[in-house]
């Protein structure tokens, strides 16, 4: 094992990192005597965010002597034991002697796959002479487990598919321009709403980028199976695999949808499969922990009254989605709900949705943990049709008077309006710039595309 890892971390020394290190609006944090945790869905970028921050030591005049970077998914290294993780420390020193008594940056990936793995962790978060950053795709294992691990010693930092000024960033669309209150062109509204469709329709999983249609789906389908057996069958027992399919299934069928453990029971039961209850809450809860599925509940501070609302489930990437099901354009509009609450969960937000007295729904209520400012979103794919006017506001409206929220909006594809009452309508390209962009500023075609 010992030559195996020395030949991993030579490897690294004599590669460098990768060429192409595209910046991610994703604020870095780290401290001598925590553990920063990078953590999120396979296949997001978490490895690329630490190559950004090795970058950013290296610029800073850091030998790369000085990083350790491995990956316990690397099939060289998988066998490795909890008595083996001591000869990471060993073969460094051996490497580079000169570097053994200074600070150094240790940035491991997947190092739950190691049993016993947090005893390694906390004793480097214990040296004065380690900082260290862990990456990994379950919240369960670099959540709850290392928060014990560490006794409260760990930054988490989460990372999503790419956002949309990220995607245009990344595609090389546009580039930063003045903030949105001077205005759009007709030629950047055209630019920004054909980004736009091309993000809902191709996702933000950075590897997917540029590649052919049919290339992209199979990619994403691969993503989608190596989080049901590395995430979940290698990690939980699971009762009937079938049954454990069909609950995916669903949940990519009817996501931005109230589902309950008990409506998917009852389609396993039509299915002959095993249907229990406990087991499907199980399930889905091992989605959620993969980073795949987010749940919404109804906001309420009655447990009965949550009891009676199921939970809405929304998926980590609406390319995803497509990627997963027959495209319908008569989900869009649920589509485009679920590009807005991921939007909304990259922030510093606690979501949850409205159901009124009167039956209405209002589609997000968002509260900024940080400011305790509070708002509401509503979804409508168009307000074109008097029908989906009068619905979607009288929700709002109702919503506003009943919890004394002055800040509420309708977010649509292509529709941009402020009404009489205060609500503003905006179009789904202009509020994800606003939403997902942290210096505030707006993107511009770039002069040499």
């Amino acid at each position: 094992m010992k030559d195996a890892i020395k030949e991993v971390l030579r490897e690294f020394y004599q590669d460098g990192l990768p060429p192409g290190i595209v910046h991610r609006d994703v604020a870095y944090f780290e401290h001598l005597t925590s553990a920063t945790v990078v953590k999120g869905m396979r296949r997001t970028g978490k490895t690329y965010v630490t190559y950004e921050r090795m970058a950013a030591l290296m610029d800073s005049g850091v030998p790369q002597g000085r990083i350790v970077h491995l990956n316990f998914e690397d099939d060289r290294i998988k066998a490795m034991r909890l008595e083996d993780l001591q000869l990471i420390n060993e073969i460094h020193a051996e490497l580079f002697p000169e570097y053994a008594h200074e600070k150094c940056w240790y940035f491991l990936d997947e190092l739950q796959n190691i049993k016993g793995w947090e005893a390694y962790a906390r004793r480097l978060v214990d040296s004065p002479k380690v900082v260290l950053c862990l990456t990994g795709s379950s919240s369960k294992l670099l959540s709850e487990e290392i928060a014990t691990a560490m006794r409260g010693r760990s930054i988490p930092i989460e990372v999503f598919p790419l956002s949309f000024p990220e995607f245009l960033r990344f595609n090389g669309i546009m580039e930063k321009v003045p903030a949105p209150k001077k205005g759009f062109t007709a030629a950047e509204r055209g630019i920004l709403r054909n980004a736009a469709q091309k993000y809902l329709d191709v996702g933000g999983f950075p590897a997917v980028q540029g590649m052919p249609d049919a290339m992209r789906i199979s990619t994403l389908q691969e993503y989608v199976h190596t989080v049901l057996y590395r995430d979940v069958l290698q990690r939980h027992k699971v009762v009937s695999v079938q049954s454990l399919l069909c609950t995916l299934d669903y949940l990519l069928h009817n996501f931005a949808r109230r589902t309950s453990a008990h409506a998917i029971s009852g389609v396993l039961k039509n299915l002959a499969y095993p249907s229990r209850r406990e087991d499907i809450a199980d399930y889905i809860s091992y989605f959620k922990d993969a980073y795949m599925v987010y749940p919404v509940s109804v906001m309420s501070d009655s447990l009965a009254v949550k009891r009676v609302n199921p939970d809405k489930y929304y998926i980590v990437d609406t390319g995803l989605i497509r990627a997963m099901s027959v495209k319908n354009d008569a989900e869009r509009g649920w589509l485009l709900e679920n590009l807005v609450f991921m939007a909304l969960r990259r922030g510093v937000n606690k979501i949850e949705y409205i159901t009124n007295p009167d039956g209405t729904e209002v589609d997000f209520h968002v509260v900024d943990m940080v400011t305790k400012k509070r708002r509401l979103v509503q979804v409508a794919w168009t307000m074109q049709e008097q029908t989906t006017v009068s619905r979607e506001m009288s929700a709002l409206e109702l919503a506003r008077r009943n919890l004394h929220v002055d800040d509420c909006m309708i977010v649509t594809w292509d529709d941009e309006a402020e009404l009489d009452s205060g609500i503003k309508v905006v179009p789904a390209w202009k509020w994800l710039l606003a939403e997902n962009n942290p210096q505030g500023t707006l993107v511009n075609e770039r002069a040499n595309r």
